[in-house]
């Protein structure tokens, strides 16, 4: 009896460890790199909660921060590939990236500096909230490996050391959730001329998509109620006495494209659906209009937002056409504080430049347009 059963339970065991075998993947580095790539390439948007830690040689913690973050793809933007929202808890500002434009938002004292986007804005507070291996991993190091945990895979990286910088022993180490691939745990360990150097980002409370109930679009336009702080310090623009270059753009109403004609006395009037003296400018813009409109000509550019602007110019009146730019275009122009005005006499030269409205605007139609 005892030998019948021996002979029933071996076979048995025998099945149950080959089931058990067919039912366990093989999985390599390889395998889980591609499912990365394959998953974060669905994600529109993500919000998380971090909590970073870094030290410095001689182990001095120099960050030991908790803050969120939103981030938004976006394939068009040269600089990150991305737009953020972003907050570090123990700092009372906010900190914006969005087509090339940075924002520094102080929500105590409802104040906001706007600024080109720069690589270094990653630096600032909110920044360093951004986990910027969101939507790739490393793709040159020395040796890879990865681990199966029982939550996820871990992925770890050895690099080549950086002698320009004395850098070596680079080991990284990235912990994906086996639910999405996401990474929730990423360890950057070094010797820096000797001294050992740590970081660590710790992502929670992920959401993605539709998750996602916020925007970067909608913390822009919380800024309507906002003050501008203008920046100090500000070259003349390079346009002054210039001839204003040659521009076909959209108009924002019926989205054909025209030529921007200023071959008479006009008045560019760049804003924003985010800046709220741009908005509160606007009616002071359609009284000039109204007032010169045989010797003036106004044009409004914008460069985000067309549907929240396409609003504003109805309930505001505005009979004036108004174009939707780029950042690329701004950037060029030399566009960086808003609303921003050229006045262009009828030679096409740019002849003022005007940050904010002002009085100073109507007393240059006047001498420009002969005293009226």
């Amino acid at each position: 009896m005892i030998k019948l059963a021996s002979r029933i339970f071996l076979p048995l065991t025998l099945l149950v460890l080959i089931a058990g075998c067919k039912k366990k993947k093989n999985v390599d580095a390889d395998y889980v790199v591609t499912r990365f790539k394959e998953l974060s390439e669905e994600i529109r948007k993500v919000e998380y909660h971090a909590h970073r830690i870094d030290t410095f040689p001689r182990g001095k913690t120099v960050w030991n921060n908790h803050g969120m973050a939103l981030i938004e793809k976006d394939s068009s933007d040269d600089l990150f590939g991305f737009s953020f929202y972003a907050k570090r808890n123990d700092i009372a500002e906010a900190f914006i990236y969005d087509r090339g434009m940075q924002f520094e938002v102080g929500d105590s004292s409802k104040t906001y500096k706007v600024s080109s986007g720069s690589f270094g804005f990653l630096g600032s507070p909110g920044g360093q909230m951004i986990y910027r291996n969101l939507f790739f991993l490393d793709s040159v190091y020395k040796a890879r490996g990865v681990e199966e945990t029982e939550s996820g895979f871990i992925l770890k990286y050895e690099f080549d050391d950086d002698t320009v910088h004395n850098v070596s022993d680079i080991v990284k180490v990235v912990e994906l959730s086996k639910d999405n691939f996401f990474p929730v745990r990423t360890t950057i360990t070094s010797k820096v001329s000797g001294s050992r150097s740590f970081s660590e980002t710790v992502l929670t409370n992920v959401r993605i998509n539709e998750q996602v109930q916020n925007s970067v679009e909608k913390y822009k336009d919380e800024l309507q109620s906002y003050s501008v702080v203008a920046s100090s310090i500000r070259k003349p623009n390079q346009l002054i006495g210039k001839k204003f270059p040659q521009i076909a753009l959209s108009d924002l109403v019926h989205q054909n494209v025209h030529d921007l004609n200023v071959a008479r006395l006009t008045l560019i009037d760049f804003w924003e659906t985010w800046c709220g003296p741009c908005i509160a400018s606007l009616p002071k813009v359609q009284e000039l209009q109204d007032q010169y409109s045989t010797k003036l000509k106004i044009i409004g550019i914008i460069s985000e937002n067309g549907v929240g602007a396409h609003r504003l110019i109805k309930k505001n009146n505005i009979t004036y056409e108004n174009f939707v730019g780029s950042p690329e275009l701004l950037r060029s122009l030399s566009i960086e504080s808003w609303p921003t005005y050229f006045l262009i006499d009828d030679q096409g030269m740019v002849r003022k430049e005007y940050v904010g409205f002002s009085a100073q605007i109507e007393e240059d139609i006047k001498t420009l347009s002969g005293g009226l």
